[in-house]
């Protein structure tokens, strides 16, 4: 009789831990799927303001300067990095289109942060004409 409610205690707590632990892997990842979907939404808007400056054009500044507010909350290190280079480099040369490789350091910082760790493309393959 005692060996039977120990079985029980233990399964009963066995049970319990399994389903807090299910619940807590759930809600982590809903919470990363959160984050992830957060960081595409800036860095599709980011990506928009790039593709201007790459064609020269500087219409869109205070977008790309908000979005990149936003960037301290959302991006990882090297994201922000990268778009300091590229801040810096756009605030010393104004009037010059920017070089295919300076956006796609930005570019594939931002893949790697999105879960593309493994990446093959280089920062020069990034091409905001293709179509």
């Amino acid at each position: 009789m005692p060996s039977e409610i120990i079985n029980l205690l233990v399964l009963g707590f066995g049970t319990a831990l399994g389903y807090f632990l299910k619940d807590f892997l759930e809600r982590r990842k809903e919470a990363e799927m959160k984050r992830i979907e957060d960081r595409r939404d800036h860095y599709r808007n980011l990506m928009l303001c790039l593709k201007s400056l790459r064609e020269g054009q500087r219409d869109n500044d205070n977008l790309l300067r908000f979005e990149y507010s936003f960037l301290w909350l959302y991006a990882p290190d090297p994201v922000i990095h990268s778009f300091n280079r590229l801040l810096h480099r756009l605030n010393s040369q104004a009037d010059s289109p920017l070089a295919v490789s300076e956006v796609g350091e930005l570019v594939l910082a931002m893949r790697r942060d999105l879960g593309f760790r493994r990446t093959r493309l280089t920062a020069s393959e990034f091409d905001p004409h293709a179509k």
